[in-house]
């Protein structure tokens, strides 16, 4: 049985530099945390986040100025003795309820223009709060996978930028890209482990170049790669994010990592331990184009039977097993979630052996610069998933895709359902979502990472108060990527694992038992070149 490698040079073009020439800094800005938050490894600077400065338009300004009449009379001839002339009444101007005609005439106008504005203005408000009452995905037509990039709808609202967005100077120079997207694959069957042929993780992010590079967590605990020999792609957008599904299917491992590139055009890449070379993915071909925006939301989840075959060692299930079983879903495959404006998302969806993507939804009304999460590859046949509303509350949705079953009111089949039992406030309006094992997000104001232990049940999900915590550390930089996972370690247990940008030049990653116990970190070391 073949067994992946990962130290193929790529005859690819020289480092993609996407940031404009300015003056070069002597360092990238610090996202740091206050001296409230206990430190994990060296200390990191606590300069705060600059905003974009303020734009303000001058007030207009009003002139008027009043004019005086004055009676002149031109003498043509030696004027006779003095005699006050006698005053003619005027003729009294016409009043309508006090006001001088000409005046009363032009109120009226404006008052019916007023009210015929308002009267427009409040129907089309209201037509709008009810259309956007809605919730959820509309299944539509699908849309022709050969139509142009939709409308961009950029915006310079702070909340939505990350590093170079807000200004040149924060571009980093070194490590990681200000703002780079994190996806992980635990990419390994179990066999490949015990012999020590493969690693146990494989962390991708966006070079400080702009490249699409990976790391490999080695069987002995240390990290490598990282460098020009590890390249995925060259044409990635400046802080696209990334998504990372890789399974295992009749003895062969397979991954794809999922970004945006410079156009906007949503791509995939893939590779496997068969081929060992990275190549061109079958989303490609649908011309799907997101957001023209910096922050965008895009994720891709594996559906099924736990990835794939039974000797395929990922991450524990939140049920404790590892194991593939009977009440797995028959078909497997890929779901794709990604922004196509600041408020929609299209959804499609590929089967394992088909050759393209097809349509599925369209979920409106969420908030398109946070990121999507999702489950899907546990037991039984109901998938989830998870997005940030207009409110900054994480909403849970799911799906039985069992068809052989008879649904009722509060258990549909094949239809989205908002488990609106349970909700996460709060969330930084442009928060990366993720799941596996925990559910985690980053909150408003503090920038801290927040982890929830979901009960998946359906209607009957639930979040169990009593296992929610805060990352242990430091905070990461407002929008900050992130990605978790679990793996086991060699005493038998499991640890979860969060990575996420804490000052914008690195990549950090924080570790704890599974269960319970103390957080430890660490910034991984990102070749500079």
């Amino acid at each position: 049985m073949g067994t992946p490698r990962f130290t193929e040079h790529l005859n690819s073009s020289p480092p993609y530099q996407q940031y404009p020439n300015s003056p070069e800094l002597a360092s990238v800005p610090q996202y740091g945390a206050d001296d409230s938050v206990r430190h994990l490894g060296p200390r990191l600077s606590t300069k705060g986040r600059p905003l974009s400065p303020e734009l303000m338009s001058p007030g207009l300004e009003s002139v008027w100025a009043g004019e005086g009449e004055k009676e002149v009379f031109y003498p043509t001839t030696q004027p006779d003795p003095y005699e006050a002339p006698r005053e003619q009444p005027r003729p009294a101007k016409r009043r309508v309820c006090g006001i001088a005609g000409r005046w009363f005439y032009v109120l009226l106008a404006v008052i019916i223009l007023t009210a015929i504005g308002l009267g427009v203005g409040l129907g089309v408000g209201l037509w709008a709060k009810k259309t956007s009452s809605h919730r959820g995905p509309s299944s539509t037509s699908s849309p022709s996978s050969t139509s142009a990039a939709p409308t961009a709808t950029p915006t310079v609202d702070p909340e939505y930028l990350i590093g170079g967005a807000l200004s040149p100077a924060y571009y980093s120079t070194t490590g990681a890209f200000n703002g780079s997207g994190i996806a992980l694959a635990s990419q390994s069957f179990s066999t490949d482990i015990a012999n020590g042929t493969h690693g146990d993780l494989v962390m991708y992010f966006q070079h400080h170049s702009g490249q699409i590079r990976y790391m490999q967590l080695t069987t002995g605990g240390t990290w490598e790669g990282g460098s020009a020999s590890e390249v995925v792609a060259t044409d990635a957008k400046n802080s696209t994010p990334l998504s990372a599904v890789a399974y295992a299917m009749n003895d062969t491992s397979t991954w794809h990592i999922f970004y945006i590139d410079t156009n906007n055009q949503l791509k995939q890449k893939t590779n496997s331990n068969k081929a060992n070379l990275w190549s061109d993915g079958p989303i490609n071909d649908a011309n799907l184009f997101a957001n023209d925006a910096d922050q965008v939301g895009m994720q891709a989840c594996w559906y099924g039977s736990d990835y794939g075959d039974t000797d395929y060692d990922h991450t524990p299930l939140p049920s404790g097993s590892g194991d593939s079983d009977a009440s797995h879903a028959n078909e497997v495959g890929m779901h794709m979630w990604y922004a196509v404006n600041d408020t929609t998302f299209k959804q499609y969806g590929w089967r394992d052996g088909d050759a393209a993507w097809t349509y599925q939804a369209t979920w409106a009304d969420y908030n398109a610069h946070a990121g999507v999460g999702c489950y899907s590859w546990g037991p039984g046949s109901v998938t989830y998933v998870m997005m940030v509303n207009l409110q900054s509350t994480v909403e849970f949705w799911w799906k039985d895709t069992n068809t052989t079953l008879t649904g009722n009111a509060t258990h549909p089949i094949n239809q989205w359902t908002n488990a609106s039992q349970i909700a996460v406030n709060n969330v930084n309006p442009a928060s990366s979502l993720g799941y596996t094992n925990y559910f985690y997000a980053q909150m408003s104001g503090t920038n801290m990472i927040n982890g929830y232990n979901v009960s998946w049940a359906a209607e009957n999900t639930t979040i169990l108060t009593g296992d929610t915590f805060i990352v242990d550390a430091d905070p990461g930089i407002p929008g900050t990527h992130l990605s978790v996972s679990a793996l086991p370690d060699s005493s038998g247990g499991d640890n979860i694992v969060v990575f996420y940008q804490t000052t914008g030049s690195d990549v950090n990653i924080f570790t704890r038992d599974l269960q319970a116990g103390q957080w430890t970190g660490a910034s991984l070391e990102i070749p500079p070149t």
